[in-house]
């Protein structure tokens, strides 16, 4: 399984972040980035962007490929893509999908969450922060 997770940017580094609903049957409450898996004849980049008009009510911009994860506890490939939004109101988000969303910086959000409260992804940017540390920073 493919998945492609948008980092949604904006000013001063800050990046949404968002806590998935308790109703998820695959880690609810765990907080990641807004993500899906690709559907039948959608490119990855149409995914993204499909994936946070649903779940987040806005529209994105791609701004390039930041990373590609293995998930084997998953079984699972994960996209990390860097993306801007073109919406400047409040995120309106699907209650079934998120329950809440933060705007912080990477070093923040690590700060403030425990690998037992974020997602398989996530704990690997943890782990890695080569992967985001120059262009987040």
């Amino acid at each position: 399984m493919t998945n492609h997770a948008a980092i949604i940017l904006r000013d001063e580094n800050k990046v949404l972040f968002v806590q998935r609903s308790a109703n998820k049957k695959s880690l609810p409450n765990i907080w990641a980035f807004p993500s899906g898996t690709i559907e039948e004849g959608e490119s990855p980049e149409e995914t993204t962007i499909r994936e946070a008009k649903e779940e987040l009510g806005i529209d994105i911009e791609i701004e390039k490929s930041l990373a590609t994860v293995e998930l084997p506890e998953l079984g699972a490939r994960l996209h990390f893509v860097t993306c801007t939004s073109k919406h400047n109101g409040n995120i309106v988000c699907d209650p079934n999908e998120i329950q809440a969303t933060k705007w912080l910086t990477f070093k923040e959000f690590f700060n403030e969450f425990t690998d037992e409260e974020i997602g398989h992804g996530l704990i690997h940017l943890r782990k890695h922060p080569e992967i985001w540390h120059s262009s987040f920073n």
